[in-house]
């Protein structure tokens, strides 16, 4: 296991898993598949760096978080397991990968990784893609590894954290601690049995509070093989997705997301009708209706004949056709200076509805209007008592992307959307 685990020898491994999560055929699944590896090449590492902030006091290890995580700060107490690329500036292919299919165990106080790419793992939080600018010094040092690695050479790795546990002490377990899985999971079970109570008498912040609860016990409990860790990921999907339930009926959005992201890490999401719909129906209520749509009919690909994945989609197409500026945006006049009557109305009609409708809690608008078109929506936004702010999309770090506006109704609870 140390010599699995540990070394910092570089490999190359080119036998790829396919991943697939749209419903297709199987000609189609053949044809078309996505490679099982995280980030993709960086043409210049000037600027991303400036979309970077440091991790140590010198700054030889630079992070940004693509993807938030969760859970409690690692520690030299922990096992981790992660997936991995690595690569070299302006350079198509990644020189160093391993698959989140089969991610890389790492017990963080014994083991063999690179200085800055141990000192990048422990920075991060359960479920966290963050992307690493590393510096020679903390990598591969001043003369490198000619020809394969350039002295001096800095490198971009993303990085996914898994999951993490506690590693297990030598000897035998000792049962009479409080944070065995042993103890914890009865408790747990019991937490989840009057949380479903609670559900069915509709009291649904009572059975998130006891649902929460079980979750971090969960997360905090000592492991001690493999199948305590199995029973301990079904009883955490059970949860998350009674926690998505209870936040979509009691219109907090942005918490089914997070916990629909969850159980996307356990590995319960494309498969599972059930938690499909769920995020579908969350990002319907903040207005991200090409991913809800994505969700959503891969859910009814999974159940065909499932009513309420029907009517879900019927809603989904009346809002997102409701509040589409993107066609007035295209046929408007090309004036860089003005803002004419037909788009004042349909702004002002838009933001009005937007209010209104309670199964919308945020709204993107695209990107391409003016400055005076912007203030306009401002405007209207401050009538209407709704937030307004200016986004922009940086996951591609090295790309110039257009900026959008954001719409977000403040009788909604307004927890970050991951």
């Amino acid at each position: 296991m140390q010599l699995l685990t540990s070394g910092s020898v570089l490999q190359i491994n080119e036998d790829y898993d396919d991943l697939d999560h749209n419903a297709k055929t199987v000609t189609d699944e053949a044809k078309n598949k996505d490679i099982d590896i995280i980030g993709e090449p960086v043409k210049s590492f000037s600027t991303i760096e400036k979309h970077l902030t440091n991790v140590d006091v010198q700054g030889y290890v630079k992070k940004k978080v693509l993807e938030e995580g969760g859970g409690m700060p690692l520690h030299e107490g922990c096992t981790v397991s992660i997936a991995f690329s690595g690569y070299w500036e302006n350079e198509p292919d990644p020189f160093d990968i391993q698959k989140p299919s089969k991610p890389m165990v790492v017990d963080l106080k014994d083991n063999g990784l690179l200085p800055g790419l141990l000192l990048a793992v422990k920075s991060m939080l359960v479920g966290e893609t963050s992307i690493f600018l590393l510096s020679h010094e903390l990598m591969y040092g001043e003369l490198g590894v000619p020809p394969r690695i350039k002295p001096k050479a800095k490198c971009v790795f993303y990085v996914k954290l898994m999951k993490s546990i506690l590693t297990p002490k030598e000897g035998l377990l000792n049962l009479s601690e409080p944070n065995t899985f042993i103890r914890v999971h009865e408790e747990v079970k019991m937490l989840y049995v009057s949380g479903l109570k609670w559900h069915k008498l509709n009291n649904f912040t009572s059975a998130i509070q006891l649902f929460r609860k079980g979750v971090s016990m969960l997360h905090r409990c000592r492991l001690a093989d493999e199948s305590e860790e199995e029973i301990q990921k079904k009883l955490l999907i059970k949860i998350y997705t009674n926690l998505a339930i209870c936040y979509n009926i009691t219109k907090q959005p942005y918490k089914a997301c997070i916990a629909c992201n969850e159980l996307n890490r356990l590995g319960s999401l494309w498969n599972n009708g059930k938690v499909l719909y769920q995020n579908a129906k969350a990002l319907r209520m903040i207005g991200q209706f090409n991913d809800a749509e994505k969700k959503l009919r891969r859910a009814i690909n999974l159940c065909p004949n499932n009513n309420e994945l029907k009517v879900e989609f019927d809603l989904l197409e009346k809002t997102s056709n409701d509040y589409n500026l993107k066609k007035s945006l295209e046929n408007r006049s090309a004036d860089k200076d003005t803002v004419d009557r037909d788009f004042k109305k349909e702004v002002d009609s838009l933001i009005k509805n937007f209010k209104e409708n309670m199964d919308l809690c945020k709204l993107t608008l695209p990107a391409g209007m003016n400055s005076f078109e912007i203030e306009y929506i401002k405007e209207a936004c401050v009538r209407e008592n709704v937030f307004f702010n200016k986004i922009q999309a940086d996951y591609l770090l090295d790309k110039d992307d257009g900026k959008s506006i954001e719409l977000e109704n403040k009788e909604f609870d307004t927890y970050g959307y991951i």
